[in-house]
């Protein structure tokens, strides 16, 4: 058996003169695009409610208390803890004494944190009833990505992810963007805590004379010239703060820009002792000390509080035009379609520009669009590995006792929570995603998915209730109900038809294939539509 396939790869040259979107259609959209899989009974909440209505409750947070996700998440016992807490409770000293295994036990201990905070975000999506505040966690994830294989970051992203990403998801950009640029997951893993004004010829001749006087110790020879290596301006994070988080790839910023904001920045790092170890810590001495010329404005030297220099190139990214047309372009493409038309961008960073940047005003602005319901979008974005593991556990009910073979999946898939390769987080378009073995990947995961072969997942019996003893006539029907609200074409009904006749023989046969006809729809054109 081999999966279905014929996706639309291009669907941005669908017909324009397509009927209007049904109210049912709307919903459906609204769903594939503002929450983590849309299931039967979403879009009946939705249709109850209206969609204004069910959006301004998630916007505001009134949603019912999450007592299944909670219950879940008791057992991380890491995801609430600082970053000083975290140190203190998992990494702990490898003394020389200790036996092979006892090292081992210890190197265990380091990496669950990391591995806590990616089953929690996994698990937030899945069983979260805050559609929307998952979908918008998932993009700002991206956007100010981080990744737990660059050093420390494996003890700071916990912290990163509860304060700075689900905690600022309907805030101000402004807020945001300064959480992130102080948190120590970002100092570290765009490397602004070492960042520093250039040494002195005195320093520097000082630092020769320590490494001649030191040529007896190669060890602290090695330190010595470490730190010359180090004493220096890092251009990592202002970059990316520029053509990443704000302004976009070469919009608006020069190389000089770059050079004149990492320069504002030094002196911002991590306080890594004393009694509040593992935070932000602003060093004067490691600051240039000088006027800045950002975006054509000067940023004059602050002699009382030199700190605030960073902060003024943060205020005058948030607030300059090309933030608010970059972000609304970005979150137009995340949310609408991967070519998105000029209109509702314009549209909505005139929100972004009203609302100083509030990004629950943002999502509303794109949810409200007339352009957002317009039907050449309806299911023409494809599903990150992500989104596409994520819809199918929320759509199929799962039972998650471990993450561990859902991390596996990802991994096969090349998504794997906080672990990208590139600062740019991973892409939300299509194309980043259609390889000639994606549909295969995906489709292995969905037969195992429903075979119980993924490792720590069930689907549980509850999901085939009533299915087992459906009719054949009604099965295609009922199957497709359950699992794609939005319906199949035509291919796929035939195909899915095909196998219930395959197994129609006797009434145990045909209830034993139901697991594999569900699996049929999971791996199928239809499901992998946003």
């Amino acid at each position: 058996m081999t999966p279905i396939t014929g996706w639309k790869a291009d669907p941005g040259k669908r017909r324009a003169d397509l009927p209007p979107l049904t109210e049912r259609q709307r919903v459906v959209h609204l769903l594939r695009r503002f929450s983590p899989g849309c299931t039967p009974e979403l879009v009946s909440q939705v249709s109850g409610l209206g969609i204004e209505e069910w959006l301004d409750r998630q916007l505001e947070g009134r949603v019912e208390p999450a007592l299944d996700l909670d219950r879940r998440l008791e057992s991380l016992g890491s995801i609430g803890l600082t970053n000083a807490e975290v140190f203190s409770e998992y990494v702990k000293p490898i003394p020389a004494d200790l036996s092979a295994e006892e090292r081992r036990a210890r190197n265990r201990l380091r990496n669950v944190p990391s591995r806590e905070v990616r089953d929690s975000v996994l698990l937030h999506a899945v069983y979260g009833p805050h559609c929307v505040l998952e979908v918008a966690a998932d993009f700002l994830r991206n956007h100010f990505c981080v990744a737990v294989d660059k050093g420390a970051v494996k003890y700071f992203a916990t912290e990163y992810e509860r304060e700075v990403i689900r905690g600022r998801c309907f805030g101000a950009f402004r807020g945001i963007l300064g959480a992130s640029a102080k948190h120590p997951a970002m100092l570290t893993y765009l490397d602004n805590e070492v960042s520093r004004r250039p040494p002195t010829k005195a320093e520097l001749k000082a630092i020769e004379m320590r490494k001649r006087l030191e040529t007896n110790s190669k060890r602290q020879g090695q330190e010595a010239s470490d730190i010359a290596a180090q004493r220096g301006l890092n251009e990592n994070y202002a970059r990316e703060l520029l053509e990443l988080h704000t302004l976009g790839v070469d919009n608006y910023y020069t190389q000089g820009d770059v050079e004149e904001v990492a320069r504002a920045l030094t002196g911002w790092t991590i306080e890594k002792g004393g009694r509040e170890p593992m935070v932000f810590k602003f060093h004067a001495d490691m600051h240039c000390g000088d006027n800045k010329r950002v975006l054509h404005k000067v940023i004059r030297r602050d002699w009382k509080d030199p700190q605030q220099e960073g902060e003024q190139v943060l205020d005058l990214l948030a607030e300059h035009e090309g933030t608010a047309d970059y972000l609304a372009w970005k979150l137009c493409r995340f949310f609408v379609c991967d070519d998105p038309p000029e209109g509702i961008v314009r549209r909505v960073a005139a929100a972004f520009r009203k609302s100083d940047g509030n990004l629950a005003a943002v999502y509303r602005a794109i949810a409200t669009d007339p352009d957002f319901f317009d039907p050449r979008f309806y299911g023409a974005k494809f599903k990150r590995p992500f989104e596409f593991v994520v819809s199918a556990l929320r759509v199929t009910r799962a039972d998650i006792r471990s993450c561990t073979g859902l991390h596996k999946a990802l991994a096969a898939m090349n998504e794997n929570i906080y672990l990208c390769k590139d600062p740019t987080g991973y892409y939300d378009q299509a194309e980043a995603w259609l390889d000639p073995g994606a549909l295969a990947v995906r489709w292995k995961f969905a037969k195992d998915l429903v075979a119980g072969r993924i490792e720590g997942v069930r689907v549980p019996s509850t999901f085939y209730a009533g299915l087992e003893d459906a009719r054949e006539e009604y099965l295609n029907l009922e199957l497709v109900r359950r699992v794609l609200p939005a319906g199949v074409g035509e291919r796929t009904s035939r195909v899915l038809s095909a196998r219930i006749a395959e197994h129609s023989g006797t009434e145990r046969s045909l209830r034993k294939a139901v697991p594999s006809l569900v699996g049929v729809l999971l791996a199928s054109p239809e499901f992998q539509e946003q």
